[in-house]
């Protein structure tokens, strides 16, 4: 007997309820509020502490206002930090972003869930150009020049796709097919600096992140005593993006062998005195500090971290992004030195790190707080830094474990003089 429309009603309609309540139950147990005021205290946090409060944040800021209100009541936590991320995205600057618990983990731990495999698009080849120790990748024995054919579930070869899939692989080495089934599992990428001894006289300095813990002030002087055995350094920040700025002074002062300002972060919103350089201090909280304090602060290496006078080619990519830009940037100017490969990120603008708590446990906001302008009063957000000779990865060498731009930074001069 076919049930009678008005139960069939009443009956989606408790279904439709039971939704609703479990929804707002939902946000009420992860100590978060209606979605709309959700949406609302992330617009009036952006405007507390927004760097520039001009024409362009206020219609912003309308637009977010505006948005809260139309937020449906039930919207999910990913419907209100996708909304929320798209409308940041409307301002075109760099450093605005909300990070979810595991985002956070990796940025600031190096805490990752994946295969372990970094790969890069070589004249329309995926080819593996690095794996990490302890990784599914190389459990199943994958290589660094190994070319990835096909990937599980998916009709795309993607270097995301390689990092975060799982089932069988299909990859090539030297022209033969094989298959390597992986699963992603927790990593934690250790991105302290490396010195290799590349030969007559050649070093490389791997430098991917400055973040603090890895430039203790002592440990850092001891690695940089063993630069003086190299005539020629070539630091590669291909996949640096960023981190902390004393830590990223602290190496730098090791090329400028004397302090020299390199620029200065400027607020422009704060009416407060200039601070002509930052403490030698990583501490985050510290620098935090010290731009609270200030509208704006040099940039100024220090004179106690030993003294490299060799040559020097600075390796940089599209991934070269934040502080490390304004690493590259800075050996322009010096003497025997040059900064090759491909065109940086334009993403060096200093942003402050926010809980979310609204959003639930672990999620954080980073907003733009300052900008930076070179010695020469030039602003590098957005524009990045222009090496002086252009870099394409080479297939034939990749297909055997072998940089192409290490190789032509070892056999090509021409340094600043």
């Amino acid at each position: 007997m076919q049930e009678p429309t008005f139960y069939r009603y009443m009956r989606r309609l408790s279904g439709f309820l039971l939704f609703l309540i479990c929804t707002f139950a939902g946000w009420w147990l992860s100590g978060s509020g209606h979605p709309r005021e959700v949406f609302r205290s992330v617009c009036d946090l952006v405007d507390d502490h927004y760097y520039k409060v001009d024409d362009r944040l206020q219609q912003w800021l309308r637009e977010c206002h505006s948005k809260a209100s139309a937020l449906p009541s039930w919207a999910s936590q990913a419907q209100i930090i996708s909304n929320l991320q798209d409308h940041m995205n409307e301002m075109n600057v760099s450093h605005f972003q909300i990070y979810s618990p595991a985002e956070d983990r990796k940025l600031w731990k190096g805490e990752t869930i994946d295969t372990g495999i970094r790969s890069r698009y070589v004249e329309d080849h995926l080819i593996v150009y690095r794996v990490f120790a302890d990784s599914a990748a190389e459990d199943a024995g994958i290589r660094v020049g190994d070319e990835i054919v096909s990937l599980p579930g998916s009709d795309q070869v993607t270097p995301y796709g390689a990092q975060s899939r799982a089932g069988m692989f299909t990859l090539k080495r030297i022209g033969e097919i094989f298959y390597a089934e992986l699963k992603p599992k927790a990593l934690v990428i250790d991105s302290k600096p490396q010195l290799f001894d590349l030969g007559h006289g050649h070093g490389r300095l791997e430098i991917s992140s400055f973040r603090s813990e890895y430039f203790g002030s002592e440990s850092w002087k001891e690695l940089a005593q063993q630069f003086s055995k190299f005539q020629h350094l070539i630091i590669d920040i291909r996949e640096n993006a960023g981190g902390n700025f004393v830590a990223m002074l602290r190496a730098l002062s090791t090329f400028t062998c004397s302090p020299r300002l390199m620029g200065r972060l400027i607020q422009p919103r704060k009416a407060l005195p200039d601070k002509e350089s930052f403490d030698d201090d990583t501490s985050d909280q510290h620098q935090i500090s010290e731009l609270e304090s200030n509208k704006s602060i040099g940039l100024k290496t220090f004179s106690s971290y030993g003294c490299y006078r060799g040559k020097v080619t600075v390796l940089v990519s599209a991934e070269t992004a934040s502080v490390a830009e304004i690493f590259a940037h800075s050996f322009k100017s010096r003497t025997g030195s040059r900064v090759w490969g491909q065109p940086t990120a334009g993403d060096v603008i200093l942003a402050v790190w926010y809980d979310l708590p609204a959003l639930g446990e672990g999620f954080s906001i980073s907003i733009p707080e300052a900008l930076y302008l070179t010695p020469d009063n030039v602003e590098l957000e957005s524009k990045g830094v222009d090496p002086s000779r252009e870099l394409f990865y080479e297939l034939a060498p990749s297909l055997h474990g072998k940089d192409s731009w290490l190789l032509q930074a070892l056999r090509v001069d021409g340094f600043v003089k």
